[in-house]
């Protein structure tokens, strides 16, 4: 199979060629973007397409999104006008912010129900962390230290694990069976981190239903993209289990794949287009009534995103609480005041024009 990523870039730098400041205005002009959409893209698209009608396992098959689950219509109504169902969400509040050895980071976990949909409770956490000790520095090892640290801070990977498990402890703590939740259920983060995976372990004890709602698929697997992007309107596709997915990905870390065989759960993942948007979706598989009806009956009128409602209002209430800019300048006035030098160093360089 030629999938490497040499042969794409390759590709890229034949197909390069100079173009006009101005090019952007008449896209219509360059015939490789519609050559691209027939030839490539929508080739694609019909193959997939045809794999997925083809599908017709327990845990991959297409379905009827407008009527699927509707046997549970009443239930789902009766639990959101009774706010037995929570939609959780997170933001930074104070951004992860890099000392030398120290690092500071502060998150806010929203809930909401039908019931308290204009008093969300916000739970905030702040935390701080050391990269190593400091009486460990010496000139030998300082070059292979520093690499050691940069790896452990690449793409603020802890800081977003840190904040997954906030909001997953959230949703455990709450009194409602039902919980929805803003991305997925299991995250890769979480999954590869021992505290993660016992909270998982909480998490399924609980026996609630927790419903993780992808409303983004660019960063998602190659497979739910595609397979998304192959639906009608009004059409779900159940993807995989979970711990299939996960199991191969994780194949050569026997504690994560140890852990993976001991789920008793059959948690999916799956793609919906309600309209013209697609989205994704997790639940358990004895849950996936459930799901669609509620997905289909708390659907937002917003154009284009018709995500559950109570997922856009959470997401709201932290994005109209939130100033996580004001917070960090404070913060960092506080370490100026300390440590002037350090404090101009973090400072970003467009905060000193």
């Amino acid at each position: 199979m030629n999938n490497s990523s040499d042969g794409v870039f390759d590709r890229a730098l034949a197909n390069a060629k100079q173009v006009e400041e101005t090019f952007y205005l008449n896209f219509s002009a360059d015939g490789t973007i519609a050559q691209n959409l027939c030839e490539s893209d929508d080739a694609v698209r019909k193959q997939v397409r045809a794999i997925m009608e083809a599908s017709c396992s327990p845990t991959r098959f297409l379905f009827d999104f407008t009527t699927f689950g509707s046997e549970f219509d009443t239930q789902v109504a009766q639990d959101l006008s009774s706010g037995a169902i929570a939609a959780i969400d997170s933001t930074d509040m104070l951004p992860l912010t890099n000392l030398m050895n120290t690092a500071y980071y502060s998150t806010g976990v929203s809930l909401i129900t039908s019931r308290n949909r204009g008093k969300p409770e916000i739970v905030l956490t702040s935390t701080t962390t050391r990269y190593t000790n400091p009486s460990s520095i010496n000139n030998d090892e300082l070059q292979e230290l520093c690499e050691e640290l940069d790896r452990a801070r690449e793409a603020k990977s802890w800081s977003t694990t840190f904040r997954e498990y906030q909001e997953r402890q959230t949703a455990i703590n709450c009194t409602q069976e039902t919980v929805l939740i803003d991305g997925p259920v299991f995250t890769q983060n979480l999954i590869t981190q021992r505290e993660g995976r016992d909270l998982y372990h909480q998490m399924l004890a609980t026996n609630k239903r927790f419903i993780g709602v992808i409303k983004e698929l660019s960063g998602s697997w190659t497979l739910c993209k595609w397979t998304a992007m192959s639906l009608e309107r009004g059409e779900g596709f159940i993807i995989c289990l979970l711990k299939d997915q996960y199991g191969k990905r994780f194949g050569n870390d026997k504690s994560i794949t140890s852990w993976i065989n001991g789920l008793q759960q059959q948690y999916i993942r799956g793609v919906y287009r309600p309209a013209e948007k697609a989205f994704a979706f997790e639940c358990n598989l004895g849950d996936l009534p459930y799901t669609i009806s509620l997905l289909r009956q708390n659907a937002s009128p917003t154009l284009n995103h018709e995500i559950p409602l109570l997922l856009e209002t959470v997401d709201w209430h932290l994005r109209g609480s939130n100033n996580s800019e004001a917070i960090k300048s404070s913060f960092i006035g506080e370490i100026q005041r300390n440590d002037y030098r350090m404090g101009i160093d973090i400072t970003e360089e467009r905060g000193l024009r």
